[in-house]
C-alpha cells in the first residue's frame, strides 16, 4: 500500500473515531441522565419501603398494646364503668405514640341466649350509630359492657355484630385466640375514617372481646408531618374483595389516582388481620431536587471535546509514524538481499537451527523453525524476538494469560541466563521438544530445537497410568461424602422449612374459612339463593378440613425438628372434656351419634400442655366418629389404674382395624384401606402418628384394641409422674 493510500485510510479512520466518540459520549451522557433518574426513583423507593416499615411497626405497636390491655383486664377483671375509664387512661401512658380513640369491653352473646341477656340486662342490643334501633338477631352478638369514651359509635348494649367492617375483626378474633385482629377501615359519625382492632380477653374459652378504634385520618395527618421527606405523599386505599369477582379499591386517605405531576408511585401490599391495604407513595418532581445529572451534561459536553482533542493528535502522529515505517521497510529489504544466500544454506538443515544477535533480533533460522513456531505471518530477517513470541503467546504456546506479560516475562529469562539456556517444552498438537541456547562471542545466540516425543511419551504413559488411579478413587471418595452431606443437609432444611412455615400456611386458610362463614350465615345481607348458601358452607366445611390437615403435617415436621415444647401446667380433665364433646358434637350429630362421658367424681388433676391434650383427645373422637357408621356410638372415660396413673379412653362401635394393621396405623400417612374399612370424611393419615408423638412427649404411651366390625378403643396412658397430688 503506497504512502498516500495510508493516509487516506488514516484520515477516514479517525474521522470515524470522532464520530464515534462524539456519538458515544452523547449516548453515554444519556444514559447517565437515565441512570440518575433511576436511581432517584429508586432512593424513592427506598424511602417508601422505610416508611411502609414505619407504618407496620406502628400497627404492631398498636396491637402489642391492645394485647398488653386484655391480658391486665384479664388479670384484674373490671366491670365498673369509671373503673374501667381510669384503667384506660392509665393504660394510655404506656406508648404515647400509640392512640386509641375509643376502648370497648364486650360480651359474646349467642342467639339462644340473647332474650335472657337483654332480660338481665333490662335493655336490647343496639344497632352501631343507631340507639334507637334494636340490632337483628344473629348466630352471635358481642354486646358492649364497658367503655373508654362514647363517640357516637359504641355506647353500652350496643351490638359490635351490625357493623360490618366491626363484625369481621371481632368474629376473627374470637375464632383465633391470642390473635389481635385489625380490621377493614370504616367511616365514622364525623366522617372520619376509622379502623377496628380486636382481641379476646379469654383464651381458653373466647367469650369477650377486647375492642379499639383507630383514627386512620388523623394517624397518617401526623405521620406525613413527622415522618414524611419533602417530595414524598402518601395515598391509603383499600383492597375490598367482599363478594366480588375482582378486588374493588376504595380511597381511603387521599384519592384513587396519583398527583398529574407524580414522577412515579410505589405501590405497597400490606394486610395485617383481616385490614387489606395498598400504600401509595407518589414521588414528586421536588423530591431532594430532583434527579443529579448534572455529570451527565458534563460527560456530553466534555466528552465530544475531548474526543475533537484525542482525533488531532492521533492524526499527527499517524503521519509520522507512516514515514517511519516506511523508512524501516527500506533498511529491511537491504538487510534481507544481504542475507538471501545464508537463507538458503539454512533451509537445507532438517533440524530447527536460529540465530539471533545481540539485539535479539532474527538473523538466519532454518525451515524446521517455521514449524515449531506455529508458521508466523511476516517472518523475515531483523524481526524481534518479541514479535515472535506475541505470536506464539497468541497461540497457546505458554498457556493463558496476557500475551505482553508473557513475552516481558520469556525474554527476561533469555537475557538473564546469559543465553546459555537447556530446556523442554510441549508443542499444541502434543510433540515434546528439547531446546538448547548457545551464546555467540559477540552477542546473541544460537538455539537448537530436537524433537523428543517418543522418547518422553514412554515414561510419561508409565507414570500417567498410576496417577489415573489415584485420581479416580479420590474422586469417588468425594462424590460419596458430597452426597451424604447433601442429604442431611436437604432433610435438615425440610424439617426447619416445614416447622416454620406455620403462620404463613394457616394465616390465608383462616381468611378463607372466615370470609365462608360470613357468606354461610349471609352476614351482610341474604344471597338469595339457597345454592349459593350451600357453596358456601361446603367452602367453610373444605377450610376447616384443609386446615386441620396442614397443621397434622406442621405439628408432624415441628416435632421432628424439635421445634414444640410442652408448655406444662394442672389440667380439670372434666372441663377439658366436656370442651372436646362440644367440638366434635356437631359431627356426631350430623352422623345421629351419641357421645357418653364416663369420668369419676374424685379424679385428680393432670399435669401435661392443655393445648396437646385437647388435641389428643380430639383427634381420637374425631377418628371415632369418622370409622363409625350412622347412629352408631362414642364414649370417653377417664379413670385411675394401678400406680395412680391416669388413662384416657375413646370407644367406639365402628368397623374395626384389622389385627395385623394395628402397629401400621400409628405411622405418618399410613391408613388401613380394605372393604371393611369404610370411614366418613378424608385424612392422610397423621392423626394417631401425632398422638403417638405427643402422647410419647408426655412420657406415655397410646395402645390399640380393636377388632373387625365391634370397634375400637384407643388408650392414652399418662403415667403416675403426670397426676397432680393434693
Amino acid at each position: 500500500m503506497t504512502i498516500t493510500k495510508r493516509k487516506l485510510a488514516v484520515g477516514a479512520a479517525l474521522i470515524c473515531f470522532i464520530f464515534l466518540g462524539v456519538g458515544a459520549s452523547l449516548l453515554t451522557g444519556e444514559r447517565l441522565r437515565a441512570a440518575a433518574y433511576d436511581g432517584w426513583i429508586d432512593k424513592g423507593k427506598v424511602d417508601a419501603r422505610r416508611m411502609t416499615e414505619s407504618v407496620l411497626f406502628w400497627i404492631s405497636k398498636a396491637e402489642v398494646n391492645l394485647r398488653a390491655l386484655a391480658g391486665q383486664f384479664q388479670n384484674q377483671p373490671i366491670y365498673d364503668q369509671d373503673a374501667f375509664f381510669r384503667f384506660i387512661d392509665k393504660a394510655e401512658s404506656w406508648d404515647p405514640d400509640v392512640t386509641f380513640d375509643s376502648v370497648v369491653y364486650a360480651k359474646r352473646v349467642l342467639r339462644n341466649s340473647r332474650a335472657r341477656y337483654e332480660q338481665q340486662q333490662g335493655a336490647s342490643l343496639k344497632v352501631i350509630g343507631e340507639p334507637h334501633k334494636r340490632a337483628p338477631d344473629r348466630f352471635e352478638s358481642f354486646a358492649v359492657q364497658l367503655l373508654s369514651r362514647d363517640d357516637g359509635l359504641f355506647q353500652k348494649h350496643t351490638d359490635l355484630a351490625t357493623l360490618p367492617a366491626v363484625r369481621v375483626p371481632v368474629v376473627t378474633a374470637r375464632q383465633t385466640p391470642g390473635h389481635v385482629i385489625l380490621g377493614p377501615a370504616f367511616e365514622g359519625k364525623n366522617g372520619d375514617k376509622k379502623a377496628v382492632i380486636a382481641t379476646v380477653t379469654d383464651l381458653a374459652q373466647g367469650t369477650s372481646i377486647m375492642a379499639a378504634t383507630i383514627n386512620l385520618v388523623s394517624f397518617f395527618s401526623g405521620f406525613s408531618a413527622d415522618y414524611l421527606p419533602d417530595g414524598i405523599e402518601v395515598r391509603l386505599i383499600e383492597r375490598d374483595s367482599e363478594s366480588r369477582a375482582r378486588n374493588a379499591f376504595i380511597p381511603i386517605i387521599g384519592s384513587s389516582s396519583p398527583p398529574l405531576k407524580a414522577a412515579a408511585t410505589e405501590i405497597i401490599r400490606i394486610t395485617s388481620g383481616q385490614a387489606r391495604w395498598d400504600l401509595h407513595w407518589d414521588i414528586m418532581p421536588d423530591y431532594l431536587n430532583g434527579p443529579a445529572d448534572k455529570l451527565a451534561y458534563m460527560v456530553s459536553i466534555g466528552g465530544s471535546v475531548f474526543t475533537l482533542m484525542i482525533g488531532w493528535i492521533l492524526y499527527v502522529v499517524s503521519m509520522r509514524n507512516i514515514q517511519f515505517q516506511q523508512q524501516v521497510r527500506d533498511r529491511t529489504a537491504e538487510l534481507s538481499q544481504n542475507s538471501m544466500l545464508v537463507q538458503l544454506t539454512m533451509d537445507s538443515i532438517d533440524q530447527g537451527f536460529a540465530v539471533w544477535n545481540a539485539d535479539q533480533r532474527l538473523v538466519v533460522w532454518s525451515k524446521r523453525c517455521v514449524d515449531f513456531w506455529y508458521h508466523p505471518k511476516g517472518l523475515t530477517p531483523g524481526m524481534h524476538m518479541a514479535e515472535l513470541l506475541k505470536h506464539l503467546a497468541q497461540c497457546g504456546a505458554f498457556g493463558d494469560g496476557p500475551a505482553g506479560d508473557i513475552v516481558d516475562q520469556k525474554i527476561e529469562e533469555i537475557v538473564g541466563s546469559g543465553a546459555a539456556l537447556d530446556e523442554k517444552f510441549d508443542m499444541l498438537d502434543g510433540r515434546q521438544m528439547h531446546v538448547r541456547r548457545f551464546p555467540l562471542e559477540r552477542g546473541g545466540h544460537v538455539a537448537v530445537y530436537t524433537d523428543i516425543t517418543e522418547r518422553e511419551q514412554a515414561t510419561k504413559e508409565l507414570v500417567e497410568s498410576k496417577d489415573d488411579l489415584e485420581r479416580r478413587v479420590l474422586a469417588r471418595t468425594l462424590d460419596l461424602e458430597k452426597a451424604r452431606d447433601e442429604a442431611i443437609s436437604a432433610n435438615q432444611t425440610k424439617s426447619e422449612f416445614m416447622a416454620n412455615m406455620s403462620h404463613e400456611l394457616r394465616t390465608p386458610l383462616n381468611a378463607i374459612i372466615g370470609f365462608s362463614q360470613l357468606a354461610a350465615y349471609e352476614t351482610f345481607g341474604p344471597l338469595g339463593n339457597a345454592k349459593y348458601r350451600e357453596n358456601a358452607t361446603i367452602v367453610a366445611t373444605a377450610g376447616e378440613y384443609l386446615l386441620q390437615l396442614i397443621s397434622d403435617i406442621l405439628d408432624l415436621s415441628k416435632i421432628e425438628a424439635n421445634a414444640i415444647a410442652l408448655d406444662e401446667g394442672p389440667i380439670d380433665l372434666a372441663a377439658l372434656t366436656e370442651t372436646v364433646v362440644s367440638l366434635v358434637a356437631a359431627k356426631a350429630k350430623d352422623r345421629h351419634m351419641d357421645i357418653s362421658i364416663h369420668i369419676r367424681k374424685d379424679l385428680p388433676k393432670l399435669r401435661g400442655d392443655i393445648l396437646r391434650v385437647k388435641q389428643m383427645m380430639v383427634n381420637l373422637a374425631d377418628n371415632a366418629i369418622k370409622y363409625t357408621p350412622d347412629a352408631g356410638s362414642v364414649s370417653i372415660t377417664i379413670e385411675m389404674v394401678a400406680d395412680n396413673a391416669i388413662e384416657i379412653k375413646v370407644s367406639d362401635t365402628g368397623v374395626g382395624i384389622p389385627e395385623d394393621k394395628l402397629d401400621l396405623v400409628v405411622l405418618p400417612f399410613n391408613q388401613v384401606n380394605s372393604n371393611s374399612m369404610v370411614r366418613s370424611g378424608g385424612g392422610i393419615g397423621l392423626g394417631l402418628a401425632l398422638v403417638n408423638h405427643l402422647i410419647e412427649m408426655h412420657g406415655g404411651r397410646l395402645s390399640l384394641v380393636s377388632k373387625i366390625a365391634e370397634g375400637t378403643t384407643a388408650t392414652l396412658h399418662f403415667p403416675a409422674a403426670r397426676t397432680v397430688t393434693g
